[in-house]
């Protein structure tokens, strides 16, 4: 089964261009809202915030190249599952992660993460290392505009055709965000919950129901199993070969 209710695609305006901090996800909203409430003066990130697995968030960075995420992780989490966290998250986005102090900031920063902050950094001091991560980040893609390589580049093989469901919509984006094969284990952690990932059979349900709407636009999902795993290689064009009279 899908996680959430299904929901139509709607056309919001994306706080990126307001603020340093483009989106902020978090593993505990109730946590996370009352940080937002401490800082909302200083103006470097919107005032609410997406539980990790929201459809919204995920379209909202997909489709700004140089989003900045703030992940905020309160609370007890192991290194192992915020690792996989930031990895998973930063193929879709640049990463600055708030965590407590028990957690060790090297092995987030070699998961993908840009930067990682504590929780009980001071609010001025927060906003002030959240705005240079944004002008760093403004720097990077200026340089890439002038040749240099840039930061996070993905290319879609397939530009997927607007849905009715978000699901759908996430899920197509997703698949096209990168050159590379998406592991099943990375989707199914992506587009679970913050307690929880997808299960298999539900991720594999999912990709079924998009390949049935993508068949009516000559697309499928190229997949590939081995090893006990399948990984998902991007939207295709489906080619079919003329028969022989």
């Amino acid at each position: 089964m899908e996680t959430g209710p299904r929901s139509t695609v709607l056309s919001t305006p994306h706080p990126c261009r307001d603020y340093p901090v483009s989106t902020v996800v978090t593993l505990e909203r109730n946590a996370t809202a009352r940080l937002l409430r401490g800082i909302r003066h200083h103006h470097v990130m919107p005032a609410y915030s997406h539980p990790w697995g929201s459809g919204q968030a995920y379209l909202d960075l997909l489709r700004d190249r140089d989003s900045l995420t703030l992940l905020d992780a309160p609370g007890t989490r192991t290194a192992r599952e915020l690792e996989q966290r930031v990895r998973v998250l930063s193929t879709l986005s640049q990463v600055v992660v708030l965590t407590e102090k028990n957690v060790e900031p090297v092995s987030l920063l070699r998961a993908g993460a840009a930067n990682v902050l504590f929780r009980d950094t001071p609010p001025r001091e927060l906003a002030s290392r959240l705005t240079a991560e944004r002008r760093w980040l403004d720097s990077a893609a200026s340089g890439a505009s002038r040749g240099l390589p840039a930061s996070r580049s993905p290319t879609p093989v397939a530009r997927p055709p607007r849905f009715r469901q978000q699901s759908q919509q996430v899920l197509a984006e997703v698949l096209t965000a990168l050159e590379r094969p998406w592991c099943c284990h990375e989707l199914c952690l992506l587009l679970g919950d913050a307690e929880d990932p997808l299960n298999r059979r539900a991720l594999h349900a999912r990709i079924g129901r998009l390949d049935e709407s993508l068949a009516a636009h000559g697309l499928s999902v190229r997949s590939t199993g081995m090893w006990g795993r399948t990984s998902y290689g991007g939207i295709h064009p489906v080619y079919r070969r003329a028969l022989n009279r």
